[in-house]
């Protein structure tokens, strides 16, 4: 049966990194698991602490009334207002509301729900290469292109080449620290001329651009590492 050919075209050149895994899983059956060394994706090599399956067997065996029925679409009040209480904090923004928290079905989704909210056919996004290879998908989903933006030798953002990106259509840029492949964390004074290149050219060009912060590894630094807001 005919498929769409924008789709058939995609399931040809999809990631390499879920065609690495799907084999990974094939010579596990053939060889046994503790003769692979599966380095493709981000999989823990332990399970879940026991705290976490409790809390998880807790909250099913709820028996609150509605606990288990629709929520509102940004999601439950009380849990939007115990995050905007922690970003507070983490990143010194004391204006945070449940108001502006929503609730997603995961990093993926969240992505795409903020592309479709942001995008106009033909408009741009801005990413630093390396990257997420999904994020070409995210844009073009929602009728966006994605504009490709070399780093540094040091994989560290590169401002004049982002310079040169910036045009009337750029309407977001995507961020990643610390970075998915490099391991790359932008430093503070780093984000803050980003912050400052973008609320500089979005005032001169009357073109308000949005930075999206992509963070799922922020939690996860070693060595006393900081991974600023």
């Amino acid at each position: 049966m005919p498929i769409s050919q924008k789709i058939s075209a995609k399931l040809k050149s999809s990631s390499w990194i879920r065609k690495m895994f799907e084999e990974g899983l094939q010579m596990k059956q053939k060889y046994g698991a503790d003769n692979v060394f599966d380095l493709s994706l981000g999989n823990p090599v332990i399970e879940p602490p026991e705290e976490v399956r409790q809390a998880i067997k807790s909250a099913a065996n709820d028996s609150g009334q509605g606990l288990h029925r629709y929520m509102p679409n940004a999601g439950l009040h009380d849990v939007r207002e115990t995050i905007a209480k922690t970003l507070s904090i983490e990143a010194a923004c004391k204006e945070l509301t449940a108001d502006h928290i929503v609730m997603v079905c995961g990093a993926a989704g969240g992505l795409n729900i903020t592309l479709k909210t942001l995008l106009d056919p033909d408009e741009e996004v801005i990413v630093f290469s390396p990257f997420f290879v999904e994020y070409l998908f995210y844009s073009e989903n929602h009728g966006g292109k994605t504009i490709t933006v070399a780093t540094n030798e040091d994989f560290s953002l590169n401002f004049n080449a982002l310079r040169k990106a910036l045009s009337p259509k750029t309407k977001a840029v995507i961020i990643n620290s610390p970075n998915n492949p490099t391991g790359v964390v932008y430093s503070r004074k780093m984000l803050r001329e980003l912050a400052s290149i973008l609320k500089e050219y979005s005032t001169d060009n009357n073109n308000p651009i949005y930075l999206i912060s992509d963070d799922p590894y922020k939690k996860i630094v070693f060595d006393g590492i900081e991974t600023p807001n």
